[in-house]
C-alpha cells in the first residue's frame, strides 16, 4: 500500500535522520517501510548551512559544539568523517573593564544560588546589586534571555557556562569548542543518504495536519502542494519540537508530560564587504559584546560579520525587517558604529547580507531541576523525541540523545511483538 507505513517519522531534523539511521541498522528494523515526512523543502529542521564563497560557509542555526559537553555528537562527527576546525569565538571583548566586573560578579554571586531556588535570576542579582546595576551586568553577557522572569538563576548559571563566549566566567573555562568546515548540512545530507541507502522513503513539503488512532495502525493527515493526503502507519515517532507538537491535536503537553514547555526567538544577521576592515581593528576571530540590540558581533576571518540575538532582541530584528530591508539595514549600521572603535568613520559598504529569524529558535521545559524523560509517550503509543526534554536544550547533542532513546522504545517494541507473535496490537497501544 503506497500510503502505508510501518514506521513512520515526522521531523526531518537531526533527530529525526537519527531515528531513520538507527533503525535501518538495527536487526529488528529490517525489512519493514519507514517513511520519513517534514515541511521543508530539505532536511535539517533547525541546522542550516549557507555558502558564502568555495571556502566559507555560514551557519543560519546550529553553530558549534564542544567535544566536553557534547561527546555524542562529537562521536557522530568522527565517524562521519566530515572535516572540523577549532571555532574561533572563545574569546570575548569587552568595553573598558566589562569584562572583569562580569567575571568577579558571577564567581563572587554563585555560591548564593541555592538560596534563591525560585528566583529570577534578575530578582537575584538585583537583591545584591541594586536593579540598575544588576540589568547592565546581565546585559554584558550578550544573552537578553537571562533578564526574562522565567529564567531562574540556576537556569542563567548553566545557560553562562554553556556558551564559549561566557564559559571563562565559570569552572568551564577549559572547554573547547569545534564546528564543521564544510557546514552541518552536509551532514544531515550523509544521514539522509545513508536512511535511503537503507530503504527509507523522504516525504518532504508535507505539513502534517491532524494524527488519529484507529484500531491498531494512527491515520496522518498531511498538506501537500494544495491537496490533503491521509497515510496509515503501525508506529509513530513525532520528532518535533513542543511548539510543533502544541499546534496539533494531540492534547500537548497535558496528555504527555506534567511539565511546561518555552520558547525563545533567535535572530542572526551576516554582512559582507569588500575589504576585511575589521581585521585592522584587532577584532578577527573575536566576538564583541555590545550593549546594544546587535549584543554579540562575531568577526570570522576576513569573510563576514554575523551578529547574533536572542529574545527581545532578536524581535527587535523582526520588527526592523518589517518594516523593510532599508529600516533594517540603517539601524544594523548605526548600531554597529555605537560599538565599533571607528574613530568617527563611517561604516565601510556593505557588499551583500542576509538573515534568519527563528521564531523558536530555542525550546526547553520550564523545571530546570527536575529529572525530565529525554522522550515523552502518549496513551496511545506515540513516541516524541526533542532537544527540548534534556538539559542540552538548544544543541544537538540534545537531538541525539532524545532520538537515541525514542529509537531504543521502539527497537523494544518490534523485539517484542516478534518474540509474541500476536501480542503486537496490545504493544502498539501501550505507554511502557
Amino acid at each position: 500500500m503506497t500510503n502505508y507505513s510501518d514506521i513512520c517519522i515526522v521531523g526531518a531534523g537531526i533527530g529525526g535522520l537519527t531515528c531513520a539511521t538507527q533503525l535501518i541498522n538495527a536487526a529488528a528494523g529490517k525489512n519493514l517501510r519507514i517513511r520519513v515526512f517534514d515541511l521543508n523543502t530539505s532536511v535539517g529542521g533547525r541546522i542550516q548551512s549557507r555558502e558564502i564563497d568555495e571556502e566559507e560557509i555560514a551557519e543560519l542555526g546550529a553553530a558549534r559544539y564542544s567535544p566536553q559537553l557534547h561527546p555524542n555528537f562529537q562521536q557522530l562527527m568522527q565517524e562521519s568523517g566530515l572535516a572540523h576546525a577549532t571555532y574561533p569565538f572563545t574569546e570575548a571583548v569587552f568595553r573598558e573593564r566589562e569584562q572583569e566586573k562580569l567575571k568577579d560578579t558571577l564567581l563572587s554571586l554563585s555560591p548564593m544560588v541555592k538560596e534563591h531556588p525560585d528566583d529570577s535570576f534578575l530578582d537575584f542579582v538585583s537583591n545584591y546589586l541594586g536593579v540598575e546595576e544588576a540589568n547592565r551586568i546581565i546585559k554584558a553577557t550578550g544573552y537578553d534571555a537571562l533578564l526574562l522572569p522565567i529564567v531562574t538563576a540556576a537556569m542563567a548559571y548553566d545557560i553562562i557556562k554553556k556558551h564559549p563566549e561566557t564559559q571563562n566566567f565559570t569552572e568551564n573555562a577549559a572547554n573547547q569548542w569545534r564546528y564543521a568546515t564544510d557546514g552541518y548540512s552536509e551532514l544531515l545530507g550523509q544521514l539522509q543518504r545513508q536512511a535511503q541507502s537503507g530503504g527509507v522513503e523522504f516525504q518532504l513539503e508535507h505539513r502534517l495536519l491532524s494524527v488519529k488512532k484507529t484500531g491498531a495502525e494512527y491515520v496522518l493527515s498531511f498538506s501537500h502542494m494544495g491537496d490533503t493526503l491521509v497515510h496509515r502507519t503501525r508506529h509513530l515517532i513525532m520528532a518535533i519540537p513542543p511548539s510543533a507538537m502544541a499546534g496539533l491535536d494531540l492534547d500537548f503537553p497535558a496528555t504527555w508530560s506534567p511539565f511546561k514547555y518555552d520558547s525563545l526567538p533567535l535572530f542572526k544577521g551576516f554582512l559582507t564587504f569588500d575589504k576585511s576592515w575589521f581585521q585592522g581593528l584587532g577584532l578577527t576571530d573575536k566576538v564583541l559584546m555590545a550593549n546594544n540590540p546587535l549584543r554579540k558581533i562575531y568577526f570570522k576571518s576576513d569573510k563576514y560579520l554575523v551578529f547574533y540575538t536572542d529574545s527581545k532582541s532578536a524581535t527587535y530584528w523582526r520588527d526592523s525587517l518589517e518594516q523593510g530591508e532599508e529600516v533594517y539595514l540603517e539601524r544594523v549600521r548605526s548600531h554597529l558604529e555605537e560599538v565599533l572603535p571607528l574613530n568617527g568613520q563611517p561604516l565601510p559598504p556593505i557588499k551583500t547580507h542576509f538573515y534568519k529569524h527563528w521564531p523558536h529558535g530555542v525550546e526547553f521545559y520550564l523545571e530546570p531541576e527536575a529529572e525530565h524523560p529525554p522522550v515523552l509517550l502518549h496513551p496511545d503509543g506515540i513516541i516524541s523525541c526533542s532537544d527540548a526534554y534534556t538539559q542540552h536544550c538548544g544543541w544537538m547533542e540534545g537531538s541525539l540523545i532524545s532520538a537515541r532513546q525514542a529509537t531504543h522504545l521502539l527497537l523494544e517494541r518490534l523485539s517484542e511483538a516478534a518474540e509474541e507473535p500476536g501480542t503486537d496490537d496490545k504493544l502498539a497501544t501501550s505507554s511502557n
